[in-house]
């Protein structure tokens, strides 16, 4: 019979202490604020145009700041008249590695996984590309910034693991011109 009695206390009093619990306001964590090498790739951020070597406007590429200032998102997208291919990539800085990494997909289906940082004041990454073949090939791509406010960008293949280098890609970022 005395059990009986106590359930109701039991309750009342378990009831009473899970109030208490929530009442009480719960401040939540400071957000996440990037550190300073999440802003080692800033001077990439923009609407440019993008010339190759022969000075013929190739491209157009946006570069913006995404996910809290944590990431940078490339929007690439060839001309029309050129084939029109259009790619996206995801750029960070992690902490864990202390590297930066890209992620790179195309229109073509290509993906490319880079990773690397920032060297003499030019953000240097490579990935590792398998061929057809099977053989591992090194892509290197180097974005250096440029007094003038353009930003060079290029990109090296290497067949013998790094030892050597061959030109590929190359070309020069024009900031787009504000339209009045």
């Amino acid at each position: 019979m005395h059990h009986l009695v106590l359930l109701p206390c039991i309750c009342t009093a378990l009831t009473a202490a899970g109030l208490a619990q929530t009442a009480a306001p719960v401040s939540p964590p400071p957000p996440l604020v990037p550190g300073p090498e999440a802003h080692q790739f800033d001077f990439w951020i923009g609407d440019w145009e993008v010339f190759n070597s022969q000075g013929q406007l190739i491209a157009h590429n946006k570069i913006e700041v995404v996910a809290g200032g944590f990431a940078l998102l490339e929007n690439w997208k060839v001309l029309p008249a050129l084939g029109g291919g259009t790619g996206k990539s995801l750029n960070s800085y992690r902490r864990a590695t202390k590297q930066w990494q890209q992620y790179w997909v195309g229109s073509g289906g290509r993906t490319t996984e880079y990773k690397g940082g920032l060297v003499d004041g030019r953000m240097v990454m490579v990935a590792e590309q398998v061929q057809a073949n099977g053989a591992i090939f090194l892509t290197r791509g180097t974005w250096t910034p440029n007094a003038d406010g353009t930003v060079r960008q290029q990109f090296e293949n290497s067949n013998d693991g790094g030892k050597t280098w061959q030109p590929g890609f190359d070309g020069l970022y024009r900031r787009k011109k504000s339209q009045i």
